[in-house]
């Protein structure tokens, strides 16, 4: 007698192949386009020393080289309105604000090439009368809405004439105007 069919086959059964080539062809797409749209991000670094007071605390020959150099280190005060370099040899402003389009909206800027005659005379007058003493520091006092393209730049200019070493001070526009008050007593 024969046996019923069980309804399974004897032959083996074959799996359906995946098509992918339709998802290569998505990523071919999409990985270039990715690519195009991703932003680099390039960092660097400025190395900023805090400023210091200055004093003469200490007899060891080392410290008394730092007290002089910071007594005749340079201060970059940046205002809202001007730009000024205080120095030991006095206080004198470098240049006005200068109001500038960037991005469809108006921004402060500053005369860099002032700034650079300014550090200019100053290093000349520091290596005339001070030749044995190395300033290589220079503070940067700022009001707390300058913008950072700026303090940057000014950093910049102060490197490329020696003073590698920058602090950076931020006020508000009281103290920074209560201090210039203080060195133009009788107004600028």
């Amino acid at each position: 007698m024969a046996k019923p069919a069980s309804g399974r086959s004897h032959g083996k059964r074959r799996e359906p192949e995946i098509n992918l080539l339709p998802i290569m062809n998505l990523f071919c797409m999409i990985i270039p386009f990715l690519l195009l749209s991703a932003s680099f991000l390039e960092m660097s670094v400025i190395e900023m020393t805090l400023p210091e007071r200055i004093g003469t605390t200490g007899t060891d020959i080392t410290n008394l080289a730092r007290s002089e150099e910071r007594q005749l280190q340079p201060e970059v005060i940046m205002t809202g309105e001007r730009m000024f370099l205080r120095t030991v040899f006095g206080t004198k402003p470098v240049c006005n604000v200068i109001r500038e389009e960037r991005d469809g909206k108006p921004v402060n800027s500053y005369d860099m090439q002032a700034l650079t005659k300014a550090l200019e005379e100053f290093g000349g007058k520091l290596d005339r009368e001070f030749p044995t003493i190395p300033v290589r520091m220079v503070t940067i006092l700022v009001e707390d809405d300058v913008r950072y393209d700026n303090i940057v730049m000014v950093i910049d200019v102060c490197a490329e004439h020696g003073f590698d070493r920058p602090g950076l001070q931020v006020e508000t526009y009281e103290v920074i105007q209560g201090r210039l008050d203080s060195l133009f007593p009788g107004g600028d």
